[in-house]
């Protein structure tokens, strides 16, 4: 159901990230709020998008134990114990992370149909020669407000939270989703 939709978005999305993560907009400068934490870090793009993303998905599986009658509350609190947060902060997360997914979905749903759409021009897979196989424009668009609504959500994070506890809370993420995958 709607945990299944959850579990295959990523696969699409990643492919969207892949294609139109080679151009991340100049007009991201404006987004900057601290020297500490940088708007233009791809690292942090991607980090913020794997916790809202998480705080999420750990939302909807709690929904669905406690409808299926098997409560089981320890979802609720894995980002809160993984991070450290209070339940205020928690609480924040999650309402932030809901808003997030609200306004990332049709961004999302748009990427996907850009996609589709470039798919159908090579319905083999075959790149005749001549043909224009590059990304279509409006991909990188999209990238670059997906990007944007990540920073508004991290930045809005860090407004509700005492600086001190944001700055361990984005230590944490860095490290824990901010890493490559493999060093080459």
């Amino acid at each position: 159901m709607r945990v299944s939709r959850l579990l295959s978005r990523p696969l699409a999305f990643g492919c969207a990230l892949l294609i139109g993560i080679s151009v991340v907009g100049s007009s991201l400068n404006a987004q900057q709020t601290s020297t500490s934490v940088q708007p233009l870090d791809p690292v942090d793009i991607t980090a913020y998008r794997i916790l809202f993303r998480r705080a999420v998905l750990y939302k909807n599986l709690a929904d669905q134990a406690d409808a299926a009658h098997s409560p089981k509350p320890y979802l609720r609190r894995i980002l809160a114990n993984r991070f450290a947060l209070n339940d205020f902060d928690s609480s924040t997360l999650e309402r932030l992370s809901l808003a997030y997914q609200r306004e990332i979905d049709p961004l999302h749903d748009q990427a996907l149909a850009v996609m589709r759409q470039f798919r159908a021009r090579f319905p083999l897979a075959i790149v005749g020669p001549g043909v224009d196989a590059s990304p279509p424009p409006e991909l990188s668009l999209l990238q670059n407000q997906q990007d944007l609504v990540v920073l508004r959500y991290r930045d809005l994070l860090r407004s509700s939270m005492h600086e001190e506890d944001f700055q361990k809370l984005h230590a944490r993420i860095q490290a824990d989703f901010g890493r490559p995958l493999s060093k080459e």
